[in-house]
């Protein structure tokens, strides 16, 4: 029991504590306080507590107003979970760390709201792998988890802009965009898995989109902060877009082939529910993930720039 027990807080904390040293990773100027992002990693924490007690009250309230069941998912998604979750992200990041003296570079907006998001997953994640298991684990660790961190650092570039704007009406500007455009993307990963379809699968490609983004734009911050050897990447073709629309098909099945080699391994009783009607060949499995993840890094890799 208790050897369970270990295994599910290092499931639940491990996604949590690579996307920290990730986002850490590429601030390569100057590092920040360990001390300060704790801080604003327990902020995170925080705000769990109080997003949980806002969403029940606001569901309760949607569903006694709002009769129609896909009105219903649509409002629980945007309103009552990504309006109040990054709404509570931003003030965090908004109220603790906007007007503080470290925040002093343009990669600095990115790193803050990605750390006080993840404190925010960090909590929520602990709550649902204790409910559902290993199996909800490692589902969160691909999907849930790294669409927290990704919210987040859409906001916090942002932010960035905004922090280091000298006009006063692009300063609101960016502030606004930056908690719209993370409300949006969360409400619309949250009412396609919400709606419990096909569509769930649109989820995948999303999250990658947003983490190609969100690449490309901190190589901007990292050109704007004067790093060596930085440069803004160049826009993409029309081939571009196309051969990476193919490269993230094959991304989704390759990340479906892995959870369900995972799954499969590591025998989580209620992930064990899906090979029941079938005859699963582990080794087919793992070969057929291996040529679909090159694929896809072949066809969404971008090459670097020399300078």
């Amino acid at each position: 029991m208790y050897a369970y027990m270990t295994i599910l807080v290092i499931a639940s904390m491990a996604p949590i504590v690579f996307l920290l040293w990730y986002f850490d990773h590429l601030d390569k100027k100057e590092k920040e306080s360990r001390r300060f992002l704790w801080s604003i990693f327990l902020w995170g924490v925080l705000i769990t507590f109080i997003a949980g007690i806002i969403e029940y009250f606001s569901e309760d309230l949607l569903l006694s107003f709002v009769f129609d069941p896909l009105i219903q998912t649509f409002a629980i998604a945007f309103i009552s979970t990504a309006t109040v979750e990054e709404s509570l992200k931003y003030l965090v990041v908004k109220k603790k760390v906007y007007d503080h003296p470290a925040f002093n570079e343009y990669y600095d907006g990115i790193i803050y709201a990605v750390v006080a998001s993840l404190g925010f997953a960090a909590m929520e994640n602990i709550f649902y792998v204790f409910e559902g298991g290993l199996y909800v684990a490692i589902i969160r660790a691909f999907l849930t988890v790294p669409a927290h961190a990704l919210f987040g650092a859409i906001m916090g570039y942002n932010i960035s802009l905004a922090r280091f704007s000298t006009n006063k009406a692009d300063e609101k500007k960016f502030l606004k965009k930056g908690l719209i455009l993370a409300i949006v993307f969360h409400g619309l990963y949250d009412f396609l898995l919400l709606i419990s379809s096909s569509l769930a699968l649109f989820v995948v490609p999303i999250l990658l989109g947003l983490w190609m983004y969100i690449r490309r734009k901190i190589k901007y911050l990292h050109f704007m902060d004067k790093l060596p050897g930085s440069y803004i990447p160049p826009k993409w073709s029309i081939w571009t877009y196309i051969r990476v629309s193919i490269g993230m098909i094959f991304f989704t099945f390759g990340l479906l082939a892995t959870l369900t080699a995972v799954l499969y391994i590591t025998k989580d009783p209620l992930g064990q529910d899906i090979f029941t009607d079938i005859d699963f060949n582990l080794s087919f499995t793992l070969i057929f993930t291996a040529i679909t993840w090159i694929i896809a890094y072949t066809l969404m890799r971008e090459k670097k720039i020399k300078q």
